[in-house]
C-alpha cells in the first residue's frame, strides 16, 4: 500500500534528505512523482475561495477586441506533501472567435501550507466578436492529485471603430480684414472623433506648400487617445514669404490613428486677399455645432447602469433558465431570440437589485431536460431546508408548448421538440414543486408562451395548430408574471436584444432600483408591453398575472 503512488517501471531514484523525510523523485516517460516513501504524503490542492478574478485594460470586465486582460486565481496546498510538476490546461468551450491565450501553463511548485497566484494573460484580437467566452481550467498533478475542472465566463466585445475627421475650420487675422502675403494669419481646425470607438495614437499633420511657414511650430501634433465624441481644437499661425506667387494657398491636414484606416484627411484652400474677420472658433460657443455621434449601442439600456442594492437577503433563492439554442435536436426548433441574454442579465439584476447572494443564484443556459429537472429538485430542496422564511424567484425564458389533447403547458428543454413532449417539463409540476417548498414568497417570471407559437413561430411549425393552454392551479404563496395571455405569442424586442416582456421587467427594476410593488409592476408591464408589441411587432401581447388564493388579497402590496 505504501508504494501505490509510485509510478512503475523504468525510473531513476534519487534520495534526498528534506526536513528529515526521504523524498523520492521518479521519472517515467512524461510523468514524475514526488511523495515521501514512508508513508506516502501527497498534496491536497484547492482553488482559494473567491480568489478567481478578471482584470482588463478598459475596466469594463469584458474582453474587448485588441485588448489585454488577465485571469487570476490562487492555488493552495493543505496536503502532507508538496505539489510539484503542476500544469494548468486551458480551453475555451464556447468557440468564441478572436481570443488569444496559452493552452498550457506550468504552475510553480506549491509547498505544504503555501499558496501561489496564477496569472493567465488573455487578449482579444481584431476579429473578436460580441459573445460569451467560457474558459475551462484543469490543473493536473503527475500522480492524479490535481484540481477538479472549474469554469469562468467572460463577455467579449467586438471592435468598435473610431472615425476621426476635421469637422470645421476657420481662417482669421489679427492684423487686418484679408489674407495677404507676408502677413501672419491663423488657421483653426476642429478635429473630432465622430465614431463610437476610442482612437489611439492620433497624429495630426499639416502639410504646407513651398514658401509658406508655420510660426507656431505645431505642424505635427499627437494625442494619445480620443474617446468617442472628443474634440481637439488646433490653431496654426501661418505666413507666406514674398516668393509665394499662387493665388490660392493649398493646405492638407492628414490625420492618422493606431490602425491607419479610421481617419479622414482634409484639403483646405485659402485665397490670397480673401476677406476674413478677427474672431476665432470657441468650442464652448455657438460658432461650432459638433456632429452628433449616432450609432446604435451594441447593448440594451437595461444591460448597463444596473443599480446596486447593498442589502443582501440570505434566505432569498433564485433559479434562472435561458433556453435559446434548440438547433441540436433531430427535429430542430427555431431558436428563441435573446433568451440567453434575458436570463444572463436577469441574473445580474437578481444579485445587484434584488439582493440575492451570488451563492444563492442558480443559473442555466440552454439546459437539457435532465439538467432542468435536477436543478429544480436541488433548488426546491434547498428552499425547504431554509424554512418558511425563504423566498424563491424562478425566471424562465425559452420555448413553451401545450399538449394538443389536454392543453397542458410545458417548458421545453433544448433537447426536446414539440412533436414529442415525453421529456418536456410540465408547468404544473414546476408550480407544485415550488409551492411545496413552503416558502413565504414565490415569484415566477415566464418569458415564454404556451400557445404553440414562439418568438419566431418555430414551435408553431411542429404542430401546425394553435391551442389555448389550460391554466394550472396555483397554490402556496405564489405569484406568476407571464409574458402573454391565452393564444398570444411572446415576442422579442430586437432593438434591445431582449424578449419584450423581459426588457420591460428589467427596465422597471432599473428605474425604481427595485423599490416597486407587484401591483405597480403588473400595471407597468401591461401598459408598456401591450403598447410596444403593437408598435414594434404589429401583434398583441398582453402580460398577465396569476396568483394563488392564499395571497389574493396581499400580493399587490409585495415589494422587493
Amino acid at each position: 500500500m505504501r508504494w501505490r503512488y509510485i509510478l512503475p517501471v523504468f525510473f531513476l531514484v534519487l534520495t534526498l534528505q528534506v526536513n528529515s523525510q526521504q523524498v523520492v523523485t521518479a521519472v517515467s516517460e512524461s510523468k514524475y512523482v514526488n511523495i515521501t516513501k514512508d508513508p506516502p504524503k501527497p498534496p491536497y490542492l484547492e482553488i482559494v475561495p473567491n480568489s478567481i478574478t478578471f482584470d482588463d485594460q478598459g475596466g469594463n470586465k469584458m474582453i474587448d477586441a485588441n485588448e489585454q486582460a488577465t485571469i487570476r486565481f490562487k492555488l493552495t496546498n493543505s496536503g502532507s506533501g508538496p505539489g510539484l510538476g503542476l500544469k494548468l490546461l486551458i480551453s475555451e468551450t464556447n468557440g468564441t472567435p478572436g481570443l488569444e491565450f496559452s493552452r498550457e501553463k506550468a504552475i510553480p511548485d506549491v509547498d505544504v501550507g503555501k499558496t501561489v497566484e496564477v496569472n493567465i494573460p488573455v487578449s482579444g484580437k481584431m476579429n473578436t466578436t460580441d459573445g460569451l467566452a467560457k474558459f475551462l481550467f484543469r490543473i493536473s498533478e503527475p500522480n492524479g492529485f490535481g484540481v477538479d475542472p472549474f469554469q469562468l465566463e467572460v463577455r467579449t466585445r467586438a471592435f468598435i471603430a473610431p472615425n476621426l475627421s476635421v469637422v470645421s475650420n476657420k481662417v482669421s487675422s489679427q492684423s487686418g480684414t484679408s489674407i495677404q502675403k507676408k502677413r501672419p494669419f491663423d488657421l483653426q481646425i476642429l478635429v473630432q472623433n465622430i465614431g463610437r470607438g476610442a482612437a489611439e495614437n492620433v497624429t495630426v499633420k499639416l502639410e504646407l506648400p513651398p514658401n509658406m511657414f508655420c510660426l507656431s511650430a505645431n505642424e505635427n501634433i499627437s494625442f494619445p487617445e480620443m474617446q468617442s465624441g472628443a474634440q481637439e481644437l488646433i490653431t496654426y499661425n501661418l505666413v507666406t514669404n514674398n516668393e509665394f506667387n499662387a493665388e490660392v494657398i493649398s493646405l492638407k491636414v492628414r490625420i492618422s490613428e493606431k490602425y491607419g484606416k479610421y481617419a479622414e484627411s482634409k484639403n483646405i484652400e485659402v485665397k490670397i486677399n480673401q476677406a476674413v474677420d478677427n474672431t476665432r472658433i470657441r468650442i464652448e460657443g455657438e460658432d461650432i455645432t459638433s456632429p452628433e455621434v449616432v450609432i446604435a449601442s451594441l447593448y440594451s439600456v437595461v444591460d448597463q447602469n444596473i443599480p446596486v442594492n447593498p442589502v443582501k437577503h440570505p434566505s432569498r433563492i433564485a433559479l434562472i433558465i435561458g433556453n435559446e439554442n434548440y438547433s441540436g435536436n433531430l427535429n430542430a426548433e427555431v431558436n428563441v431570440e435573446f433568451a440567453r441574454n434575458d436570463a444572463s442579465v436577469f441574473r445580474s439584476y437578481a444579485t445587484s437589485v434584488l439582493g440575492i447572494m451570488e451563492e444563492n443564484v442558480f443559473y442555466m443556459a440552454d439546459a437539457t431536460s435532465a439538467q432542468m429537472r435536477r436543478e429544480i429538485d436541488l433548488v426546491t430542496e434547498l428552499v425547504k431546508r431554509i424554512g418558511t422564511g425563504a423566498e424563491l424567484v424562478f425566471f424562465y425564458a425559452g420555448h413553451g408548448f401545450p399538449d394538443e389533447a389536454s392543453g397542458t403547458p410545458y417548458l421545453i428543454p433544448v433537447d426536446v421538440d414539440g412533436s414529442n413532449l415525453a421529456a418536456a417539463i410540465p408547468l404544473s409540476q414546476v408550480y407544485s414543486k415550488l409551492s411545496n417548498t413552503g416558502a413565504s414568497r414565490i415569484t415566477v417570471f415566464l418569458d415564454a408562451c404556451f400557445s404553440g407559437g414562439g418568438r419566431t413561430q418555430g414551435l408553431l411549425a411542429a404542430r401546425g395548430v394553435r391551442i389555448k393552454p389550460k391554466t394550472d392551479a396555483i397554490s402556496g404563496n405564489m405569484v406568476v408574471f407571464s409574458a402573454s395571455s391565452g393564444e398570444q405569442t411572446a415576442l422579442p424586442l430586437r432593438s434591445e436584444k431582449h424578449g419584450l416582456f423581459t426588457f420591460y421587467l428589467l427596465r422597471k427594476l432599473q428605474e425604481t432600483q427595485g423599490r416597486v410593488t407587484y401591483g405597480e409592476l403588473e400595471q407597468y408591464l401591461r401598459q408598456n408591453v401591450g403598447q410596444d408589441a403593437l408598435r414594434k411587432n404589429g401583434k398583441s401581447q398582453d402580460p398577465e398575472v396569476l396568483y394563488s388564493p392564499q395571497v389574493a388579497e396581499t400580493w399587490k402590496t409585495w415589494e422587493w
